[in-house]
């Protein structure tokens, strides 16, 4: 009984392990050194980054096309379409990231997009387009991907 015991503490303090030293909270994942939470449930673009802000994070904002790429597999997997911090509501067409203004690093608009000129102004992760941008109304409701950078964690439980 006191082997299978001591088995037990073990394998619960390897699981700990494995969860703090991620660097992400639970149900994040993590890809290079940000952690990404999808959400499960659908609101406008604005809302969307106010409850992003909330868990002290951002709508996600790709910066390579590791990182698209990355993102846009695991929408697919949910199979729905999902925002990103990317919009041109300061200046038409003139794509930036929402959290500091700076030009899009990255491109992956689906054929024939951007295309919704002074209406469309927010980008989501299209299903329709295989997880490439597509231009749409902020107001939409569409499901959201958090970003935050990997937490340094100091010690086993942090």
């Amino acid at each position: 009984m006191t082997n299978k015991f001591a088995f037990v503490v073990v394998v619960l303090v390897c699981m700990t392990i494995q969860v703090y030293s991620a660097g992400c909270h639970v149900g994040w994942i993590q890809f290079q050194n940000k952690c990404y939470w999808f959400s499960h449930d659908s609101r406008p673009w604005g809302e969307a980054e106010g409850i992003c802000s909330v868990f002290h994070s951002k709508l996600a904002e790709p910066m390579t096309d590791a990182e698209s790429n990355f993102l846009i597999s695991h929408s697919q997997i949910q199979s729905s379409d999902y925002w990103i911090g990317i919009s041109d509501m300061i200046e038409e067409d003139r794509w930036i990231y929402s959290s500091n203004q700076n030009v899009i690093q990255v491109h992956g608009w689906y054929q024939g997009e951007p295309n919704g000129h002074t209406e469309e102004n927010c980008v989501i992760l299209g299903r329709g387009a295989h997880g490439k941008w597509m231009d749409v109304r902020c107001g939409n409701n569409y499901r959201f991907i958090c970003e935050a950078e990997v937490e340094e964690i100091d010690g086993i439980l942090g």
